[in-house]
């Protein structure tokens, strides 16, 4: 693979579409490192600025990140969350191929604040399970769950072993629960406190915050889930189809 150096195409679009091909192509996996700038410099017969320049366009798309004092590594392709099912983040990750890891930080019955248990519509008094968890993938840890479910729904869920398992198969298959939508939204924030450490990144790094209310055919509510994702580990992918019949204009 080489460059054209009488085409109109900018040299370092050239480098760049070629190692993108490259690791489409699987010739560099992730967590390999890519060559060095010389190598390139050398493969493409090209400066070294022009190199730098490809692979910064290539960090900047998220396929490849640079390592101080090591080298330039493809990264593992981000978790691809679809909207339109009810997915839990453990299933999405082993859909792609990825291992999945679930370290539990918390499994305790509280008492939720006023404005949780009106949010689940629970009756005063009553108790939630917390269940905050650390999801890593491939060993790195990627997000942390924190999900609110009624007790009197799930009773002896801090005792149920699901470390190898997603929260909504535990529910459908030992408790035999029906989950039949959610309402989610989808925001940005930035990472605080023990949870950055948790996530292994600074303070302040920016992350998706999901918060999700899933319900049951009789319109319970079962989970109450606040996720905080790692921004350079997942996306969200909408369908959209067609036009409004009314436009607002």
């Amino acid at each position: 693979m080489s460059v054209d150096k009488n085409s109109l195409l900018p040299l370092y679009h050239q480098v760049e579409s070629c190692i993108r091909k490259d690791i489409a192509n699987k010739n560099y996996l992730p967590d390999q490192s890519i060559p060095t700038e010389l190598e390139l410099q050398e493969k493409f017969n090209v400066s070294r600025e022009t190199v730098r320049k490809a692979i910064n366009n290539l960090v900047f798309a998220g396929l490849v990140e640079k390592r101080k004092g090591v080298g330039t590594f493809v990264t593992y392709p981000k978790i691809v969350h679809r909207v339109g099912h009810i997915y839990g983040s453990y299933e999405e990750i082993v859909a792609r191929g990825m291992i999945p890891t679930t370290i539990f930080i918390e499994k305790k019955e509280i008492k939720p604040p006023e404005l949780m248990r009106k949010e689940m519509e629970l009756e005063k008094g009553a108790s939630v399970i917390k269940i905050k968890r650390l999801r890593l993938v491939n060993k790195e840890p990627v997000a942390i769950l924190s999900s609110y479910l009624p007790m009197d729904l799930v009773p002896d869920l801090a005792r149920v072993k699901f470390e190898n398992s997603s929260l909504y198969h535990t529910l459908e298959k030992i408790y035999h629960l029906t989950l039949k939508e959610s309402d989610e939204i989808i925001e940005a924030g930035s990472i605080t406190g023990k949870d950055a450490n948790r996530l292994q990144i600074e303070k302040g790094s920016p992350i998706l915050v999901v918060k999700r209310l899933t319900y049951l055919s009789d319109s319970r509510v079962i989970e109450k889930l606040t996720a905080l994702y790692r921004s350079d580990k997942f996306k969200y992918q909408v369908k959209l189809k067609g036009r409004p019949e009314r436009s607002p204009l």
